[in-house]
Order: C-alpha cells, then sequence, then structure tokens
C-alpha cells in the first residue's frame, strides 16, 4: 500500500492535538463470545427508555446548544424549564432530546457543553453535516447501555432488512428478566417508534438509512451510503474505547462485523469496510497489517476519536 501524506498536520499544531479528547463510556461486557444471545449483550447498566417516545429534531439539538453556551458564558444557573420554553415544546419532549445528546457526548449530566459540544455548535450549529450525523449514528447505536438504539442495529436490522413494532416488542419480551413485563410492554413500542422518527422525520433523517416501504413496517438500507473517511477513523477509535480501552491495536474481522462494530452499526459490508482501513492506512492514519497470520489495525498513539471529528469537521481532509 503506498503511502500518502498523513491529513493531520501535527507539526504545526502539536499541542493543540494532544488536547483534542474527550473520555467514552467504557462497557464492560463479553460481546465476543460465540452465539452471544441478546440476554448476553444487555448490560447491567442498560436503558431501556430515552428518547421518551419522541423523534429528536435538529433544530432543538442546535437550539439547546446555544441556549447552554450562552448560560455557561454568563455563569446562570441553569432551570430545566427554561430550556423547555426556549424550545416552545413540551418538557417530556426536552428530556427525551437532552438525553440524546447526552448520550452522544455533547452536554454533561450538568448540562455544560463537553468539547464534543463545543465543537459542533462552533463547525456545524445547524446539525446539518451529514458525516457528523454518521458519528451521531454510532455513537448512540453502537452502545449496549442504549437497549432498544443498540438493539435496533446491531441485532434487529442484522438479522432482517424490514422489521416492525410488533417483531421488536416481541424479540425484547427475553428481557423480562431485567425489566418487569408490563415496563417492557410499555416502553418498547414507544421508544422504538421514538427511535425509528429520529431516522424518518428527525435529525438523522438526511443519512437515508430507514424508510417505511409500507404500514407498519420499516426498512434498513445496507451498504449504501459513501462514509467520510475522517468518520470512519473516528468510529473506529469510539469502538476501541467502548469495548477495547487502551488496546493499540484490533483485529479487522471485528472492525467489520462485530457485535457494536462499525462495520455492523454502518451497514456496511467486509468490502466497504476494508477498502475504508486501506484509505485510511494510505494516508498514514492508522496501520493495517495483513501478513504472517496478522489481520489488524495498529493505531497512531495521539489520534483520538475527537481529534478526528475535529479535522474532519474543521474541513481537514481529502
Amino acid at each position: 500500500m503506498p503511502m500518502q501524506p498523513n491529513l493531520f498536520d501535527d507539526s504545526q499544531k502539536p499541542q493543540k492535538a494532544e488536547a483534542l479528547d474527550q473520555s467514552i463510556e467504557v462497557i464492560l461486557l463479553q460481546k465476543d463470545k460465540p452465539n452471544a444471545t441478546l440476554l448476553d449483550l444487555v448490560p447491567d447498566t442498560a436503558l431501556l427508555a430515552l428518547t421518551r417516545q419522541y423523534g429528536v429534531q435538529s433544530i432543538h439539538i442546535s437550539k439547546i446548544l446555544n441556549y447552554l453556551n450562552v448560560k455557561n458564558k454568563e455563569g446562570q444557573e441553569i432551570v430545566r424549564e427554561e430550556i423547555s420554553d426556549e424550545l416552545a415544546v413540551t418538557w417530556a419532549r426536552t428530556q427525551g432530546t437532552l438525553n440524546v445528546i447526552r448520550k452522544i457526548g455533547l452536554i454533561t449530566p450538568h448540562n455544560k457543553l463537553t468539547q464534543f459540544g463545543q465543537l459542533v455548535l462552533s463547525e456545524c450549529p445547524y446539525v446539518d453535516n451529514v458525516g457528523l450525523l454518521w458519528l451521531f449514528h454510532y455513537i448512540l447505536g453502537s452502545n449496549a447501555n442504549l437497549v432498544l438504539w443498540s438493539y435496533l442495529f446491531n441485532s434487529a436490522f442484522y438479522k432482517n432488512e424490514e422489521i416492525s413494532i410488533q417483531d421488536i416488542t416481541h424479540d425484547l419480551s427475553v428481557l423480562s428478566g431485567k425489566w418487569s413485563e408490563n415496563s417492557l410492554k410499555e416502553k418498547v413500542p414507544g421508544e422504538s417508534g421514538g427511535i425509528i422518527k429520529a431516522y424518518t422525520e428527525g435529525f438523522l433523517k438526511s443519512l437515508n438509512l430507514i424508510s417505511k416501504p409500507e404500514l407498519g413496517k420499516y426498512y434498513c438500507a445496507s451498504n449504501t451510503h459513501t462514509i467520510p473517511i475522517l468518520v470512519w477513523l473516528s468510529v473506529i477509535l469510539v469502538y476501541r474505547d467502548q469495548y477495547y480501552p487502551g488496546a493499540p491495536s484490533l483485529e479487522v474481522p471485528l472492525i467489520v462485523d462485530g457485535n457494536f462494530s462499525p462495520g455492523r452499526i454502518f451497514r456496511q459490508n467486509q468490502a466497504s469496510v476494508r477498502k475504508a482501513l486501506d484509505e485510511l492506512h494510505n494516508a498514514g492514519l492508522l496501520s493495517v497489517e495483513v501478513r504472517s497470520g496478522l489481520d489488524q489495525v495498529r493505531f497512531k498513539r495521539d489520534t483520538t476519536w475527537l481529534s478526528a471529528a475535529t479535522h474532519y469537521l474543521k474541513g481537514e481532509s481529502r
């Protein structure tokens, strides 16, 4: 593989590059054991509901980031009802949006913007960059603690390109040992609907990932999208930090098709994932080792998921 110049100009801004980091929640899960079941893939800390059954909108994410940024700079106390008033929607809907953007990593539990939140507000204030939305999708869909979001993309759509809310409710009934049957019956249909709305009507609509070909059925596209190379790099590092913290390398098959992997959550086949890895290798952003029984990706020590996302959003790519 011929080498090309590094996309990151480390020599000019070394201190800035070193500071571009934000921790990712580590998920302790035996996700790679053979024939892992849905029960095996649900951590004890998992959440059943996140969206409050509402489809999150880009305009609401944008307004919340702007509002919190102003309040944080002024040092004012943030009253939750004020956020709802700012959006002109119910508190339940506001809470659902706050829950989602916290899990994406845009704000802290105390409603302060993170480094990633500041980056998004600065470089993509309208939350309309498709590559950024792919990153959002991966962060949510790969998080095993978000039971329904990760179940949809790691399991349901992985096995069947078309599903219904009834299918989801039936499949999740095996979790009755973790949640009561009443909780599952009440929350699973509404929460599933809220997640799907995010892709069909809400902030992730422009990904064109989920469509509704007929009443009650939802279709998920596969291997039909072009994902920016720096977004690939960012999500691979998110995957590493979530499930293999501190690992200097990962086996390629895990990145292609492991539970919660980039290939799986992005709905990309092996050829597409390996093509992305080759591009990253040729650009000097990671090393792909395919020789003497090795089939792995080795990471650059100073490259983080946030530094890759930053360079992408600042337009420092091919």
